[in-house]
């Protein structure tokens, strides 16, 4: 029995990963968030209908290409693939550190599955869990000594997420490092092949750079909020991503790499393709929200597209911490089943880094309140009618194509020039506000908006949705 287990602890974990995965889909509804996980489900839900969307930069191409078959099930479907992308995460995890020959590589699969966040937002519709995928993917191939394979998976990086522009130049660092400058150029087939492709669609290859949306030197968002420019900001956010046992061995393993930087560095695969790779990004989004650009809202989910290096980083603290132990200790295996133990029970403890299966889980207040909305546009037989909104969720609601502009259209002030009599305009207090610019004020100083129902709720903050009728004032 224990040389069976030895011999399928990965096959064991993943079965396990897969019936929690199981589970959690058949008891709860949530979707991770209401804005981006929605949109992105979105974009793939509709790129069908609208071939364009096959190369929105924003909705990330190779990601709507992957989910698009999966969203067209609903929301159901594309949490089905990002948990499918996550238990691939699991196995190239594994791989990888098996690669690098790092003791306990079931620890590490074990430390990615747990981390609290990265569970969560495993049922939603962000491009996460294919970046943390890919990466995983990538690096294990760079790592087995299979340069084109690895080079030519992660090329494609930047069109799941914008941050793998921060990637790929780590990676031209470890080619040279490893004298592999003939691999050089393969870091370039996503661009080529996105370039030729989407060039049919805008009429210019130059697009995957013109049209990055987030090449400002701003962000709308960095007043939001009271703690924005911090530059310990996302120290203290990994917390709430990781939970503190991995959080405690991930610093454990990070301050042990540095006090050995001398004799690792050479070892590149570790020190440039996890730590570095690591060390890059983490950097990167700490100075973009300091600093307040590329739209930065500082939002700890990011570091879930880098969950297996931190798994990495977390699994080697682990194997330091039992290094102080005998080799067959009886304090070193009682030290090593209570680090797994702490691990697996953290999530459900009541900490506020772990999970909170109600809230976390389940639809939020404004989602929930937009079913109440889309219930009363269908009872008033209003749903004929073309809408002007900005909640993503209300388009899943009122089963509204949200690219269809005979059908919907943005609430902002562009979007206020095309309101015709009838139409009907469903504003909220936060996307309407924040996105589109359009306060309460804005209808209560207009004749020409008769408002037809209001509805509140309070979830953290007041969530508030108003329904209004154009009605053209003479």
């Amino acid at each position: 029995m224990n040389r069976f287990v030895k011999n399928n602890t990965l096959s064991i974990l993943l079965t396990i990963q897969c019936i929690a995965y199981v589970i959690v889909l058949n008891t709860f509804n949530g979707t991770g968030d209401s804005g981006d996980s929605i949109l992105h489900y979105l974009y793939a839900k509709h790129s069908f209908q609208h071939y364009e969307l096959f190369f929105n930069h924003w909705a990330k191409p190779l990601y709507v290409l992957l989910a698009s078959p999966f969203a067209q099930f609903g929301i159901t479907g594309i949490k089905v693939f990002n948990a499918c992308m996550m238990m691939m995460c699991s196995i190239f995890t594994f791989k990888t550190i098996q690669t690098l020959r790092i003791e306990n590589p079931i620890v590490g699969a074990l430390i990615l599955v747990c981390c609290p966040l990265t569970f969560v937002l495993t049922f939603s519709g962000l491009t996460e869990p294919l970046f943390a995928t890919l990466l995983a993917y990538s690096i294990y191939q760079l790592s087995s000594s299979r340069m084109l394979v690895g080079c030519i998976a992660a090329s494609f990086l930047p069109f799941v997420r914008s941050e793998g522009l921060i990637i790929l130049g780590v990676l031209v660092a470890f080619l040279l490092l490893k004298k592999e400058t003939k691999r050089l150029p393969w870091l370039m087939t996503g661009s080529v092949i996105y370039s030729l492709a989407g060039g049919l669609v805008y009429g210019d290859v130059l697009w995957i750079f013109t049209e990055i949306p987030y090449a400002q030197l701003s962000s709308p968002y960095n007043t939001l909020y009271t703690n924005n420019g911090r530059l310990y900001h996302f120290i203290i956010q990994m917390n709430y991503v990781v939970g503190v046992p991995i959080y405690v061995l991930f610093w454990v393993g990070s301050l042990s790499f540095l006090s050995q930087l001398k004799k690792s560095f050479f070892d590149y695969h570790v020190s440039i393709l996890v730590f570095a790779s690591f060390a890059a990004f983490f950097i990167a989004h700490t100075l973009f929200w300091y600093l307040g650009v590329f739209n930065s809202m500082g939002l700890k989910r990011v570091l879930i597209s880098v969950a297996p290096l931190i798994s990495i980083i977390a699994l080697t603290g682990y194997n330091r911490i039992l290094a102080f132990f005998g080799h067959e200790s009886i304090y070193k295996k009682i030290t090593a089943i209570g680090m797994m133990g702490f691990m697996v029970i953290f999530p459900f403890t009541s900490n506020p880094a772990a999970i909170h299966w109600k809230s976390d889980l389940n639809l939020s207040a404004d989602q929930r309140l937009s079913q109440e909305i889309a219930s009363y546009i269908h009872e008033h037989s209003l749903s004929e009618r073309r809408m002007f909104f900005l909640h993503p969720y209300l388009s899943e609601s009122l089963s509204i194509d949200w690219f269809d502009s005979s059908k919907r259209m943005n609430l902002n002030m562009s979007g206020m020039q095309e309101v015709r009599t009838g139409d009907i305009v469903i504003w909220d207090n936060w996307f309407s506000v924040v996105e589109g610019g359009i306060t309460d004020m804005y209808f209560q100083e207009s004749k020409s908006f008769r408002q037809l129902i209001t509805e509140s709720a309070f979830d953290h903050r007041e969530v508030k949705f108003c329904i209004y009728e154009y009605v053209e004032y003479e």
